[in-house]
Order: structure tokens, then C-alpha cells, then sequence
């Protein structure tokens, strides 16, 4: 006989119940091929016997249910289900009173995650808990088990996605590798308070490096990760992140504290601040302040060329404002100078404040831009004082299908009031520049031809600018200099960035680009472009130090971006001198990423008397398993290697073992320093770790980060 029951537990026991009635009185759907309700003191189930009660379900062999004590005691290969997890035993007791189901000699899995395991004893609560006594847990599979957690006792809040062990023992491949008195570890993927992947590596600098961070997760909007830092050459190191968020605003406070450096006798520290707050009505308010304690602290700690390069710390504080025409700006801005041997000349100087105001109003035909800067210099060392800067440009656009014409007619006046002036020098300067420009395109398309699906154009492009002469030898130079020579730069109006030169001009940009167009895809296949400018007088404006630009012409550019499949791209910037006919700059890449999980690259860099610079970089699996992540830089100019590391990763089923070896540029005097770390990542127990990976996004020309998911 097969038999469906709801049954709820009653307040008094019943002494003569039919199975109906008992039906009515139950909340619990039970489903047995047998019932035997003769009982005086319970309910006995038979012939597989199955508990369903929401989405929870218990099956077994048998059952029975203690009217008087209100439990149900099942036997025979015991499963539990529900969305979260799964429990499995030979034998398991209901309590309905308490809602508690407790399993003994059981095993579970957790397939969202996924993750297993077995106790002597398991308590499945209503509220979502699970306790467990003498507990072995792991994410790896049945048939592998490379990785295993051990504790006396073990939590398990699945709906808070997080467990807590205590007296812990973590064997990796049978060896102990972790005892831990008490740890909280995370069963899914959200976040939660606990220790992330420790981090081993040996360093010229800093001698056997060890980094344990642990992560707090303190509420759903703010958390702080604690990273010590234990260093045989130079002591324990405190490093502590924290962030925040908020309605409108989010942040981020970082603070590295090595109080007694072992090889210095110094305190050490790096302090950043990041703050952005969005107010209404289109204000904004960003700050971001940055602060070390002594000139060499990333040469001696950091770990990569690009960090112990760093010569100054931007620090500002800006409060912005922007509607759909208009936007204003007031920034606060200073440097903290690292590199000592800059003169004190020439360091940057602090803007208290800077003011910016910038609109573009626009008609059918006409319109009208205004860009206006209002900027206090301030410095220790020489002529500091106020600059306003104005520029006033209308402007006419004549726009048709294929063609474009936009004459322009700008005003910049500039005004200067300042202190600290050259004894018996002028303290105040004005300079007015009425300034014209023609800008003028064409866009020639053909369209792709019967079984052609290329779409091929040709768009020529001229400007026009004159800037007349005014003598500024006598103005201090606050911030300009003069940019590189590139495709931006051609069709530009000024020669300089900044408005303490405004370079004389009567000069012609053409510029002619070339695009081949898959018609399918909407790909640009090729796009090449090449531009030069041409010279009509000698110019007598210029930075000091540096002559004027007296040639005729500029140097030619060209930019070639080339798809030759898929896979293959190769992006090549050419300069070159029409003078001496000698290359002054090129950048070449060439990139192979055939799928997502791959890539190899080459690229090339030069700049005339300056650089001269190769680097080879490889993400590559290497069977099932294994990966290669590989990257070489070379400088022709000085005969010796940049950077170079190799990296080896094995990723296994539940488990990631990473060993990277590095020797990279570590000080600005080109000293080096090598490195080995190691990294362990158990799959459910820890987080990703920093990739080998992020050393690339840092150096490499044109690389991006791979999908890198355990």
C-alpha cells in the first residue's frame, strides 16, 4: 500500500487517531509504501519513506514518530535536500518541536559551491545553520581529494554563506600546512571576514618576504583588509586597506606602517586617501591625497619598476560642478617630491587654488566656446603669483554628407600678477592673442561591390592656424612644456601645453587617413593615417633653453592599425625626420590572442637618443593543467635587461599552486633586484591572490587581462 499524510506534531499526544485525522493535525507531507498507525506511542513508516516540508525533504528506508517526545527517528541510507545543501547517513532522528534534524556518521555536499564532507555528528537547524563535531571538509572532488580541512568543531550558515571551525588542522597532498585554534571561511561567494591567500616570495631588498592578509568583512557597505607583512632584511611591516560606500559617495584608505626598519633604524610609512562624493544637481566633490615617508621607501619595499620609479605624489582636492552647457572646477592641488635630486626649480608647483570655468553654447550654425582658467602658483623656490587665462572662440560650421568646414575665430588674453619677481623684473604682465583657424575635411566612401564585403575610405584633412607674435620671454614658465609630436598634436592649434608660451604661427596640418571596413562586422580592418605640417615663417616663441622651430616643415606621422585576422593585430607609430631622413620615434606591437586564455606578444619602442627599448610577453596553457605566463623587456640603448619574470601556474580541480620568478629595475639609478614568490590558493578556502597576470597589465604595450577564473 502506498500512503500520502500531512502531519503536524500535536500539543497532547493522541491515543486513538485514524490516519486521516492524524493527516489534519501534521503540517509535514509524508509519502511511504507503508503506514502502520497501531501504535499506541508512535507512527511507524515503511518501504521508503519520504519527509517533504517547503523545499526540505528527508528520504530513507523507515520511520518512526515518537508522539510523546514529538520526534522522528529515521533509518536506512538517510538523504536530506534542499536548495543548499545535501545530507547523507545511515540513520538520523527528526526533531519537530525544535525543528532540528541530526544526523550521526554523515556525510554533505554543498553543490552551489561545490564543497563536501563528513562528521561523526550533524545538526541541520530551521534557521539555516548546520553544525558538525569531528568534521573533514574540501571543494575537491570524491576521487581527488588533494586538499582537506579538519576541525573538532565546524558551523556552517548557509544562508549568510560562511562557516566557523574551531580547532583546525589544513592538509595540502597529506601534509599539515595550517593549525589554527578557531577561522571563519567562506561556502560561497559572497564576502566574508577571513584569511585570503598568504604570500611568499624572497627579494634582494627585503630578504624572505611573507604576507598573511585577512579580510573584515565589517558591514555590507565597508570592510578593511589587515595585511602583516614579515620581512628578514627589514622587520614587520602593518599594511591596512580600508573602504567604504555610501548613498553617494565611496572611498578608500590605505595605510603601509613599517615602525622599526632593521636596516634603516627609520619608521617607515605610505598613507593614500581616495574620496568621491556625488551631490546633487550635478556637483561633485574628489579627493585624493597621497604621503611617504622618505625618498626611497618604494625602491627599498615596492615590488616592480614602475612603482620604485615614481618621482612625486599628486595630491588634490577637487570640488566640480557640470550642467548640459557649462561646467566649473576648483582644485587644490600640490606634489610631494620623492626623487631628491630634482632641484628645487625644478619641482612641480602646488595650485592653491585652481579655477576653471569651460562652456560651449552651439546654434544651427554658429558656435561659441569659452575656456577660462584662474590659477594661484605657489612654490618655495622662485617667482610664484596669480594667471588668468581666457579663451573666447566663435566658431562656423558648415557641415554636409561627406564634408565638413569650420573656420574660427578665438581671443585668449592672459594676465599674470606676481610675487617673488626677478629684483627690478615686471610683477605684472598682460598679453592679448587674436587667433584664426580653418579646419576642413573630406570623406570619400566606396561602397563594397557585388560578392565584396569591404567598404573602403579615404578622408583627407587640412588646418589652418594663425597665431600672431608677442614677445613673453619675460613670463615665468608655472606648467608648460612642450608635448610630443604626435597625430593629437598635428591638429592642434598651440604648439605647447599650458598657457605660459603661446607659440607665433602661420602654419598647414594635412593629415590623410585611410580605413578598409569589414561591411559584416562594422570592423575597422586596416586604418592608416599619415599627417605632416608645414611652416609658412620662422617662429620666435619658445620654452627656455630650447630654440625656436625654425624648419620648414614638421616631422611626418603615421599610425597603421592592422586586423589580419582574429587572432593577429598589429598597431605601428612612425615619425620621421624629412631633415636628416633618420627615424625619431616608432612604437610597433604585435599581438596573437587565438582565444580568450591566450596571448603572445611582441613590441618595440624608440625614441631618438632616448630610448631604444624590446620586450617579448607570453599567456599560454601548456596541457590540461599548466600555464605559462612569461614577459622579457630589453634595452638596446644601455645593453642590459628591464624587466623579465616567468611565471609557472598549476591549476588542479580544487586547488592553484603559482611560482613566479622576477628581476626588474628596483631603484632611479638602475640598480636591480630579483625576486621569487609562491603562491597556494585552495579552492573554497582562499581567495584568488594577486595574478602573475597584473605584472603585465602594468609594463606590457597593448596587453589586456585574460579571463582568469578558478
Amino acid at each position: 500500500m502506498c500512503a500520502l499524510v500531512e502531519v503536524s506534531p500535536p500539543e497532547k499526544p493522541a491515543q486513538d487517531v485514524s490516519a486521516e485525522e492524524f493527516a489534519q493535525e501534521m503540517r509535514v507531507k509524508i509519502t511511504a509504501g507503508q503506514v502502520d498507525l497501531s501504535g499506541e506511542e508512535g507512527v511507524e513508516f515503511f518501504d521508503q519513506v519520504e519527509f517533504r516540508y517547503g523545499d526540505r525533504s528527508i528520504s530513507a528506508e523507515s520511520a518512526t514518530y515518537d508522539r510523546v517526545a514529538q520526534t522522528i527517528e529515521v533509518r536506512g541510507t538517510v538523504l536530506y535536500t534542499d536548495s543548499d545543501v545535501t545530507v547523507y547517513g545511515e540513520e538520523a532522528e527528526v526533531d519537530t518541536e525544535n525543528e532540528e534534524i541530526r544526523f550521526t556518521g554523515a556525510g554533505f555536499d554543498i553543490p552551489q559551491r561545490p564543497a563536501r564532507g563528513s562528521a561523526e555528528t550533524i545538526r541541520i537547524r530551521s534557521d539555516q545553520t548546520i553544525a558538525l563535531s569531528t568534521v573533514i571538509f574540501t571543494t575537491c572532488p570524491a576521487d581527488r581529494t588533494d586538499w582537506e580541512l579538519m576541525a573538532a568543531e565546524v558551523e556552517l550558515d548557509v544562508e549568510k554563506g560562511f562557516g566557523t571551525a574551531r580547532g583546525v588542522k589544513v592538509e595540502f597532498k597529506g601534509v599539515p600546512i595550517l593549525y589554527t585554534p578557531y577561522m571563519t571561511f567562506p561556502i560561497d561567494d559572497r564576502r566574508k571576514s577571513g584569511l585570503l591567500t598568504p604570500k611568499f616570495s624572497e627579494r634582494d631588498r627585503t630578504g624572505l618576504d611573507i604576507s598573511a592578509p585577512y579580510y573584515l568583512n565589517l558591514a555590507p557597505n565597508y570592510d578593511m583588509t589587515l595585511e602583516p607583512r614579515y620581512m628578514s632584511e627589514r622587520g614587520v611591516q602593518l599594511n591596512t586597506e580600508f573602504r567604504y560606500l555610501l548613498p553617494r559617495s565611496d572611498g578608500r584608505l590605505s595605510l603601509e606602517y613599517l615602525p622599526d626598519d632593521s636596516d634603516t633604524n627609520d619608521s617607515r610609512s605610505y598613507l593614500t586617501y581616495n574620496h568621491e562624493t556625488m551631490l546633487d544637481q550635478g556637483w561633485r566633490v574628489v579627493v585624493s591625497l597621497a604621503d611617504v615617508s622618505d625618498d626611497a621607501y618604494f625602491e627599498d619595499l615596492g615590488d616592480s619598476q614602475a612603482v620604485a620609479s615614481q618621482t612625486h605624489l599628486d595630491r588634490y582636492l577637487d570640488i566640480g560642478y557640470r550642467a548640459p552647457t557649462w561646467s566649473l572646477l576648483a582644485r587644490f592641488q600640490g606634489y610631494q617630491t620623492i626623487d631628491t635630486a630634482i632641484a628645487a626649480d625644478d619641482r612641480p608647483y602646488d595650485r592653491v587654488p585652481q579655477i576653471l570655468f569651460n562652456g560651449q553654447w552651439s546654434g544651427d550654425l554658429f558656435k561659441f566656446e569659452s575656456s577660462n582658467e584662474l590659477v594661484q602658483f605657489d612654490r618655495d623656490v622662485g617667482a610664484t603669483g596669480w594667471r588668468l587665462d581666457s579663451t573666447e572662440e566663435v566658431s562656423i560650421s558648415l557641415a554636409r554628407p561627406g564634408m565638413f568646414l569650420t573656420p574660427a575665430l578665438a581671443l585668449r588674453q592672459t594676465n599674470y600678477w606676481l610675487d617673488d619677481a626677478t629684483p627690478g623684473g615686471r610683477d605684472t604682465f598682460s598679453r592679448t592673442l587674436p587667433i584664426a583657424s580653418i579646419d576642413a575635411g573630406l570623406i570619400f566612401e566606396r561602397a563594397p561591390e557585388q560578392n565584396r564585403t569591404w567598404t573602403q575610405t579615404i578622408e583627407p584633412r587640412v588646418l589652418y592656424v594663425h597665431v600672431p607674435f608677442e614677445d613673453q620671454s619675460d613670463i615665468p614658465i608655472f606648467d608648460t612644456i612642450e608635448p610630443d609630436f604626435n597625430l593629437v598634436q598635428l591638429f592642434r592649434k598651440y604648439q605647447y601645453l599650458g598657457a605660459d608660451r603661446i607659440a607665433d604661427s602661420e602654419q598647414l596640418s594635412l593629415g590623410i587617413t585611410a580605413r578598409l571596413i569589414d561591411s559584416r562586422s562594422g570592423r575597422e580592418t586596416v586604418t592608416a593615417t599619415l599627417g605632416q605640417t608645414r611652416y609658412f615663417g620662422t617662429q620666435r616663441v619658445s620654452l627656455p633653453n630650447s630654440p625656436p622651430n625654425n624648419a620648414n616643415v614638421s616631422d611626418y606621422i603615421a599610425e597603421v592599425s592592422i586586423y589580419m585576422s582574429e587572432a593577429w593585430k598589429l598597431d605601428v607609430d612612425y615619425q620621421w625626420n624629412s631633415e636628416t631622413n633618420t627615424t625619431a620615434r616608432m612604437e610597433t606591437s604585435l599581438r596573437f590572442t587565438p582565444q580568450e586564455d591566450r596571448y603572445a606578444g611582441f613590441s618595440y619602442r624608440y625614441r631618438e637618443g632616448l630610448l631604444d627599448q624590446g620586450s617579448v610577453s607570453l599567456v599560454w596553457p601548456v596541457g590540461q593543467s599548466w600555464r605559462v605566463i612569461a614577459h622579457y623587456s630589453y634595452s638596446f640603448l644601455e645593453e642590459e635587461p628591464l624587466d623579465s619574470f616567468l611565471g609557472w601556474e598549476y591549476e588542479a580541480c580544487c586547488w592553484r599552486l603559482r611560482l613566479i620568478g622576477r628581476r626588474y629595475i628596483s631603484r632611479r639609478t638602475g640598480e636591480s633586484d630579483s625576486s621569487i614568490s609562491v603562491q597556494l590558493q585552495l579552492r573554497g578556502f582562499s581567495d584568488d591572490g594577486s595574478s602573475p597576470e597584473e605584472l603585465l597589465d602594468r609594463g606590457i604595450l597593448g596587453y589586456r587581462s585574460l579571463g582568469n577564473t578558478l
